[in-house]
């Protein structure tokens, strides 16, 4: 009887561990390990008046309002609430963005990345929809 009570313990100490870690890997606790894109696909508004006043992202193409086009080479984040996104031009040679991404209470703040480094002084949002 003393066997059978421990190999149940055993079970049910797995069971519990095995249920706590799918919900924190669920609700992100950890970080995000299975690369969830920091910007989900939608329509968004910016606090840009130029190019990007409005952008469409979907998973692996950004539209602005004049109808051009970049591909998404990566949009992930790299902990709980910062990532990055980068974008490459399909007609306009060797030629990418890298813009660092932060959360903000309004949606996210986009930083473009300048010799390595994010210039916020340069920066605009990526409102909710």
């Amino acid at each position: 009887m003393k066997k059978k009570l421990g190999i149940i313990q055993v079970l049910a100490v797995l069971i519990i561990g095995i249920m706590i870690g799918a919900f924190a890997e669920r609700g992100h606790i950890f970080g995000y390990a299975d690369n969830t894109p920091i910007i989900p696909n939608g329509t968004y508004q910016t606090t840009r008046v130029n190019k990007w006043k409005q952008m469409e992202i979907s998973k692996s193409e950004v539209k602005d309002t004049r109808g051009n086009h970049l591909i998404v080479v990566d949009n992930r984040f790299t902990n709980r609430t910062r990532g990055r996104l980068v974008l490459a031009s399909p007609n306009q040679g060797n030629r990418s963005w890298s813009y660092y991404v932060a959360k903000v209470k309004e949606g996210w703040r986009l930083s473009p990345i300048i010799n390595g480094v994010p210039d916020h002084d340069s920066n605009f949002i990526v409102y909710f929809n």
